[in-house]
């Protein structure tokens, strides 16, 4: 039963996962909310659990991935232009995991801003101007 499902995405609060929820339905995509009523009745264990996980039936994997990376923000420069993948020229950007150094993990705040292409898996910094 565990490995009929695939795990689209996971978000934090419930309502961002109903909202997602309801553009995949639309679309003839039959979704499940795992762990909803936990974050529900205690939204501090959240990050414990992993936050609401959006799960759809392993056949619509495909389509699901597809509408959820037509739906999803991706970032943007301080101008609002979508930032480019200098490797692939794609602009669907994730900010990157934090480092797992020392130094990071001490002072977060010292860690530099990075960037991560969804599609081909680059890190990079951003551009100044």
């Amino acid at each position: 039963m565990k490995n009929d499902f695939y795990t689209v995405a996971t978000f934090e609060f419930t309502a961002e996962a109903q909202v997602m929820k309801g553009r995949f339905e639309s679309q003839g995509i039959e979704v499940f909310l795992r762990d909803e009523y936990t974050v529900d009745t205690d939204p501090l264990v959240s990050h414990a659990i992993g936050g609401v996980k959006l799960q759809v039936h392993l056949q619509d994997k495909e389509a699901a991935t597809e509408l959820y990376n037509e739906l999803r923000e991706y970032e943007k420069d301080r101008k609002g232009n979508r930032i480019v993948c200098p490797n692939c020229n794609e602009n669907k950007i994730l900010i990157a995991p934090l480092q797992k150094k020392l130094l990071y993990l001490l002072f977060p705040f010292f860690e530099p801003k990075r960037y991560m292409c969804n599609v081909c898996g680059e890190i990079f910094k951003p551009k100044t101007n």
